[in-house]
């Protein structure tokens, strides 16, 4: 069994965690966005931009004292949720998702959010299968991309 810890992001993690997005971006988006867009998105530096200004809400997913992930949350949202794409798979993101929600719960919410691309079916299907429930379904009008809006509500164990 391979260790698995979570910890705050630091400044030194910066350079992985952009790695680990441009390369999931990469490798995972383009099905749903087109090469186009995803060419333009990570030229553009918009992605470790992006990061730099979240890194405060970053914690990371560490695999053997590695990298291997990191989720974004703040408010009661979690903005953001990346597994390294080489090592999709194996459990590590529902791990990394439920770190997440419990850190989430344990600020005091009783409900929490994300969303994602419609077409972004592996996201879609895993949020499902970790038990969030869809909520609505939002338009863009400006590119026509629809956002699925997904909740979870918290376990009577993290009421106050």
């Amino acid at each position: 069994m391979k260790d698995i810890q979570f910890r705050k992001a630091n400044h030194e993690d910066l350079k992985i965690i952009q790695e680990i997005a441009r390369d999931t971006i990469d490798r995972c988006y383009r099905l749903f966005l087109g090469d186009a867009l995803v060419d333009w998105f990570l030229s553009s530096g918009g992605s470790d931009r992006e990061l730099d200004m979240r890194l405060p809400n970053c914690d990371v997913l560490l695999l053997d004292s590695s990298i291997a992930g990191f989720s974004i949350y703040f408010e009661d949202v979690i903005h953001l949720i990346m597994v390294d794409a080489f090592i999709h798979g194996n459990g590590l993101g529902s791990k990394l998702l439920a770190h997440s929600e419990t850190q989430l719960f344990n600020m005091g919410n009783r409900v929490i959010r994300v969303d994602t691309f419609e077409g972004n079916q592996q996201a879609v299907r895993f949020f499902q299968k970790n038990n969030w429930s869809i909520v609505r379904r939002i338009k863009d009008p400006e590119n026509g991309f629809v956002r699925v809006c997904f909740e979870k509500h918290a376990s009577p164990r993290f009421y106050r």
